[in-house]
């Protein structure tokens, strides 16, 4: 994408230079979320960027009076000015996208307390769970059910979960298993690592407790009788 050769209006499209850079975008959801005055090692620490990356971010937002710096040298803060017009709408749009964020979560948990038979636990994992998806990316799911009911289980969960897609704009990748593939894969197999690394429970049991719950019970030991 090349980047535009002309400036637009600051007066007339402030967000083009506000939220201009992926850098600005990320600090400023940082200052407004947190509410606090934060130094940039905080802010590269929260947000994922190196500090001069934060540096620059933070002197444009500065440069166009939304950020406000507190001190002088190496002890300077950084915070939001509240005082700002823009800084309510800008706020509104990031509690947006937190509030969109949960809403889908919630909605996966309820439609898998719709389902029956009842599973055993879902969550939500992969690019989704660790927050490296991309517009194109499905929201993967795991949901567990009994063996002989994964299948009905699972086509009943995307049926509960189609309207939430049309509605929310996203996509479901669901994948169902049933207790046997949780205790056959929660021994060592990389597909079951990669799918609970960084997983989001939300309904039932997490993944490690299902493992744990569903580990084969050791019958080496003998049973002594009184």
């Amino acid at each position: 994408m090349r980047t535009p050769s002309r400036k637009e209006s600051f007066l007339q499209f402030p967000t083009s230079w506000l939220l201009g850079t992926p850098g600005s975008v990320r600090v400023l959801r940082e200052l407004m979320g947190r509410g606090d005055a934060l130094a940039v090692s905080g802010l590269a620490r929260q947000t994922g960027l190196n500090a001069q990356t934060v540096r620059n971010a933070l002197a444009d937002l500065a440069r166009c009076g939304v950020v406000e710096a507190l001190g002088q040298g190496r002890s300077r803060l950084y915070r939001a000015d509240v005082a700002h017009p823009l800084y309510l709408p800008l706020a509104t749009l990031y509690q947006s996208e937190t509030e969109r964020a949960d809403l889908v979560l919630a909605a996966v948990a309820d439609a898998a307390g719709h389902v029956t038979p009842r599973p055993l636990g879902a969550w939500v994992y992969g690019a989704a769970a660790r927050g490296e998806d991309a517009p194109e990316s499905a929201i993967e799911v795991a949901l567990v059910a009994a063996d002989e009911q994964v299948e009905v289980a699972v086509t009943r969960f995307r049926a509960i979960l189609g309207p939430v897609e049309q509605v929310q704009r996203v996509t479901f990748s669901v994948a169902g298993l049933a207790p046997s593939d949780v205790r056959r894969m929660a021994a060592g197999d990389p597909w079951w690592d990669g799918a609970t690394d960084g997983a989001i429970p939300v309904f039932g049991e997490s993944p490690d407790e299902l493992a744990a719950s569903l580990a084969p019970r050791d019958r080496s030991r003998p049973t002594f009788q009184r």
